[in-house]
């Protein structure tokens, strides 16, 4: 297969014509700009209101009401026409005083589909040389805590003439106004509003208004889809909005665009589940097209400058960026608080395991979300101590799948301690606590005689309410008794229950029991769940008594979860690692030679390819083999932009699985909870960041080829952390922004002011630390050859200040000889880094000496 330009332009693997670009300096929003021809489905926008997906067309498919729980909207598109009567239509010649007539006119030529994070914007020409830009995308607030963002959604038209001639142009703007509610809608047009005001007669408060920016020459209510896609004749709207039922809402404007014109319209659709005045309101509010836009550029930037992951890999920094990206699309608002569905768009449930995983990997990026999740469950536990397998997020009812234990339970307690350890706050912990008690209790209730955390569910029906598991929607299967997977998590929940019991400083003996209960299913597992034949574990000993010894890729959970010895970690790892499961897109939940395997049935859980769990072996992997944990990293990431038409797939959007043989996505054109796991594993497994109730611990697992890694902007404590990992002869040396816990030598500054750095390459990774009288800027190289990096230091450095300068070569592991300069040198500096290496900048300010 091809291999062309790739990311930020430089050769690596992608699909045909795929190349990622950079916005200026100033932002941290890499996109990918693809051909046209090249999608066979769009990208998934979302916001706390709304969840849109888009077709290869660049036309909205689809919004969802998440307040609702229904599609409100169907299709919206654009359409454009020209002057042009035709001589003969359908064997009539038109009368020549007749009004003016319009024909379609039709993208010609190949165009282009910008795949950013805030928008999906589609380039093309009609008539000859008018250039237009669609731009959809709905708009973001400020802030995580949770997201409260408005029930809109745009699509922007941008059209310029550069024809030699003047044009007349009519664009037409459609929406299919039903949604999944009753075909009962009606419509009136408000000139004020400049818009259609759709609702659902037996549905009343269900409201649409659907308008654009500029004064419409027409609008209608309308049965006739077929004008949509008409070539010939297009007559102009009739103004009446008598169509009632699966209605079609048309707009049309009137444009005449001179040589070199542009001109800019919006077709606004607000959207409500609450009555006309809610979604009038939301509409009034966004008439601003660009504003809306610009403001939601601002806020994206502010929440991605977060939790910043570098490395020496751009295909590692660009997915933690788009996880941040996929991450924030999918935080809504619901009736029953900020949650995330395990289905954006259809389903209003929240799972229990999806949000543990979640936290894990959104505590690093938007915290407070987090915590909103998390307290959502410790409301809606079971009396007993368990946890619901989901909630609906309208109403607040919970389920169970009739399991008495699952993985949700152990889950909720690891995601507690992870949130307590990233943020620190022993008030909200104190109050949560009781819920982990009653969790970790429950799961001690449920050991069978010998000492394993027992499912005693039965399906006999075959459906999948006996899989105790992550693989829980298995028809005809079963993963009961003592499951490995879940006695695993249970034991690191238990460990995590007693390390938070001594955090809040409770009673010794009640962290004790924790602990000792954890000791207990471990050497239980060591004795009744490791398979002596083969020195892995079994999958489970079902509840009949029969040893399921199949090597799956829950194979990793105790390596992740740390309740094996390093033998039997080191062991799975490697053998995990072999052509039965590994693929060029990632891991396969089973071996291709087992006799289960399906590669595109069962939701790909018996053969599939899940990124997720792909993740989750880069994270147990890097102990033992950093080197696996970076290709296991890379691949899944990778394959989402490669060939996106023949993989079904959307560049940086993180679909949910691949079939195990074509490595064509199958499920979720957006799945929520992949990429946390691809922050976490990035975060805590390659930058090396370890939370702890006190001083964050880094300990960087990196290959040895590797010369650095860097965090920027990591929320911890309250803070936000940064660090610069550099290798220095043989050894690490972390320079970071707080005092940190480290085995390596560590240098503290006082402030990190790489946002002040400018460094005039798109190959620089940049971070820059103060302290009174001293400023080190450390820049890695993340292209694959030596590149220069002119560094503005303007704002850092003082021109009427002497400096001692010393830069740190890596590629000669030594300190160049200091030499002193005068500020306006030290400002203006530029220094040449091989690939993959980095250069530590030193300035240290001279006492008494200016310039």
């Amino acid at each position: 297969m091809e291999r062309p330009a790739m990311q930020d332009g430089r050769t690596g693997q992608a699909g045909p014509r795929t190349v990622v670009t950079h916005l200026p300096h100033r932002s941290v929003m890499p996109y990918y700009s693809v051909a046209d021809d090249t999608l066979d489905m769009g990208a998934s926008l979302g916001n706390s209101a709304l969840w849109v997906t888009t077709l290869g067309t660049g036309a909205i498919q689809q919004v969802f009401d998440t307040d609702l729980g229904e599609l409100l909207l169907n299709s919206m598109c654009v359409r454009y026409a020209g002057l042009g009567r035709r001589p003969l239509e359908h064997g009539v010649t038109p009368d020549a005083g007749s009004a003016p007539s319009y024909v379609t006119l039709e993208q010609e030529e190949q165009g282009s589909f910008d795949i950013h994070p805030a928008y999906q914007r589609h380039r093309f020409a009609v008539a000859g040389a008018v250039q237009v830009t669609e731009t959809v995308f709905v708009p973001l607030g400020t802030g995580t805590d949770p997201p409260d963002d408005p029930p809109l959604v745009y699509q922007m038209v941008h059209l310029r003439n550069e024809n030699d001639v003047s044009i007349a142009l009519r664009v037409y703007g459609y929406a299919r106004l039903r949604g999944s509610l009753d075909a009962d809608v009606e419509a009136r047009y408000d000139p004020v509003l400049r818009a259609l005001v759709a609702h659902n007669v037996g549905r009343p408060d269900a409201v649409r208004v659907f308008g654009v920016t500029m004064p419409p020459s027409g609008y209608a209510t309308s049965f006739d889809y077929a004008r949509v896609y008409n070539l010939l004749h297009l007559s102009a709207l009739d103004n009446t909005t008598t169509a009632r039922g699966d209605i079609l809402g048309c707009l049309q404007v009137d444009l005449e665009l001179a040589p070199g014109e542009g001109s800019t319209v919006a077709f606004i659709a607000a959207l409500s589940g609450r009555g006309e005045a809610r979604a009038v309101a939301a509409y009034r509010a966004g008439q601003g097209a660009q504003a809306a836009l610009d403001a939601t550029l601002q806020s994206l930037e502010d929440a991605l400058s977060c939790g910043r992951v570098l490395t020496p890999d751009p295909i590692i920094n660009q997915g933690a960026l788009w996880a941040k990206v996929n991450m924030r699309r999918v935080m809504a608002r619901y009736p029953q608080g900020a949650a995330f569905t395990n289905e954006p768009g259809v389903s209003s449930n929240v799972v229990g395991r999806d949000v543990g995983w979640f936290v894990y990997g959104n505590d690093h990026f938007a915290p407070d979300f987090s915590r909103a999740l998390l307290d959502t469950f410790a409301r809606l536990q079971y009396p007993d101590g368990k946890i619901p397998e989901y909630y609906s997020a309208l109403d607040g009812r919970v389920e169970d799948y009739g399991l008495n234990i699952n993985d949700d339970t152990p889950l909720f307690i690891q995601a507690v301690n992870h949130h307590y350890r990233a943020t620190g706050d022993l008030a909200w912990l104190g109050g949560i606590y009781p819920a982990v008690a009653r969790a970790a209790r429950y799961i001690m209730s449920q050991e069978d005689e010998r000492g394993l955390v027992f499912c005693s569910a039965r399906d006999p029906r075959g459906n999948v309410w006996a899989i105790a598991s992550w693989r829980n929607v298995i028809p005809q299967y079963s993963i009961n008794g003592a499951v490995t997977e879940l006695n695993a998590e249970c034991c690191a929940a238990l460990r995590s229950a007693g390390h938070l019991t001594q955090n809040l400083g409770l009673a010794d003996d009640e962290a004790q029991a924790f602990f000792d209960a954890a000791q207990r299913l471990r050497d239980a597992m060591d004795r009744h769940l490791l398979n002596p034949a083969n020195g892995l574990y079994y999958l489970n000993i079902d509840v009949d008594g029969n040893v399921h010894s199949d090597v799956t890729g829950d194979e990793v959970f105790p390596v992740m979860f740390r309740v094996c010895d390093d033998d039997v970690g080191f062991r799975i790892i490697s053998r995990l690692n072999s052509p039965d499961f590994w693929t060029s897109a990632g891991l396969r939940t089973a071996s291709r030679n087992d006799p289960l395997y399906d590669p595109f049935r069962y939701v790909g859980l018996m053969g599939g390819v899940w990124p997720g769990l792909t993740w989750w072996y880069a994270f147990a992997a890097a102990r033992y083999h950093p080197e696996f944990m970076v290709e296991a990293l890379r691949a899944s990431f990778r394959h989402y932009a490669v060939a996106p038409n023949v993989n079904n797939t959307v560049p940086g959007q993180f679909s949910e699985w691949f079939d195990g043989e074509s490595l064509v996505n199958r499920g979720m054109r957006l799945s929520p909870w992949e990429p946390p796991r691809f922050m976490w594993a990035a975060v805590e497994g390659v930058c090396g960041l370890m939370l702890t109730p006190g001083q964050p611990r880094i300990r960087p697992l990196v290959p040895s080829t590797w010369k650095w890694v860097a965090l920027r902007q990591a929320p911890y404590h309250g803070q936000l952390l940064t660090y610069f990992a550099a290798r220095q002869e043989g050894e690490f040396h972390i320079y970071a922004n707080v005092a940190i816990d480290t085995p390596h030598t560590a240098e503290c500054f006082d402030e990190d002011v790489s946002g002040q750095v400018h460094a005039f390459s798109a190959s620089a990774a940049v971070v820059a630390l103060r302290r009174p009288g001293c400023l080190l800027v450390l820049v890695g190289n993340v292209g694959d050859g030596t590149t220069v990096v002119p560094l503005d230091l303007h704002r850092v450095a003082d021109p009427g200040v002497d400096y001692d300068l010393r830069i740190y070569n890596s590629e000669r592991s030594a300190w160049e000889s200091p030499q002193r300069v005068g500020g306006e040198v030290a400002c203006s500096l530029a220094v040449s880094i091989e690939a993959n290496g980095y250069r530590a900048v030193e300035l240290m300010e001279v006492e008494g000496k200016t310039a």
